[in-house]
């Protein structure tokens, strides 16, 4: 069977189909805009980027659930809440395997990376390296340093510890998708992504965030060669996407993931 070419008119006919606000509800994406401060955007897309896992309409619900208590402010909430307050506030949290005691010590790590460094942006900046992967792996290896003391026994967060799920990296060859996810909304300016870093970060650095649909669309049209997900694939997929638009590649990132989830059937 031949397989289908992708044009820049198809594409642009897919973007125009799908790259629509009315395309975000439900989508975690949903949870991360409006935010007239920076500063509590860029929380708010990474509290909403790291729980981005799962059914959709499950992910909303938890999200909703954790920015009802967090308020407007998320950022404010963060910096002001002692660690021990945090199981008080989700006292009943389960979203998956993660559980309150992980959430509590999720919101305790990133409050000690604000401190340390005032922004998450500053994070990712101050250590330039010569790839994304590299910049991406020393960026969530911040955010899990703190002293993880007094919910946990020990300073240090363990190998393993569900908290480590949450702020994935590609360090280990994985396609740290949530992550990637955070950063296009982040980075890119349009009518769907906030774009809170918008100038800080070069569009053409982002990475596709590879799920099963962007997957699924990536070896449809011959945009990968390979057939395991993963950090490889994604970078794969991404250069291919620079063919379309070098300098912004993920322009039809969610176009690809809305047309991978309704128009092509799961892979035998």
């Amino acid at each position: 069977m031949k397989r289908p070419e992708l044009t820049r008119e198809f594409l642009e006919e897919l973007y125009r189909k799908h790259h629509r606000l009315e395309n975000l509800n439900p989508d975690p994406l949903i949870f991360a805009r409006g935010y007239d401060d920076p500063l509590e955007g860029e929380i708010a897309g990474l509290i909403a980027g790291v729980f981005a896992y799962g059914n959709v309409k499950q992910i909303v619900k938890n999200l909703t659930l954790i920015f009802d208590e967090l308020g407007e402010k998320p950022r404010e909430a963060i910096l002001s809440t002692e660690p021990n307050e945090w199981p008080k506030r989700f006292p009943k949290f389960a979203y998956r395997f993660h559980k309150t005691q992980d959430i509590s010590l999720f919101f305790w790590l990133l409050r000690q990376a604000l401190e340390q460094n005032s922004s998450l942006v500053n994070i990712f900046t101050k250590a330039r390296y010569t790839s994304i992967s590299e910049n991406l792996s020393a960026f969530t290896a911040q955010l899990l340093s703190g002293d993880a003391r007094p919910l946990l026994p020990v300073a240090e967060l363990p190998k393993g510890h569900p908290v480590r799920h949450l702020v994935s990296s590609p360090a280990n060859g994985g396609a740290a998708k949530r992550m990637c996810l955070f950063l296009r909304w982040m980075v890119r300016s349009d009518a769907l992504d906030p774009g809170y870093w918008h100038g800080l970060v070069a569009s053409d650095e982002l990475v596709v965030p590879l799920d099963v649909h962007v997957g699924r669309v990536g070896r449809h049209f011959g945009l990968t060669r390979l057939k395991s997900p993963g950090w490889k694939m994604a970078k794969e997929i991404t250069e291919s996407l620079k063919e379309f638009d070098p300098e912004d590649p993920l322009r039809y990132d969610f176009t690809l993931f809305r047309y991978g989830m309704e128009e092509i059937p799961p892979e035998k």
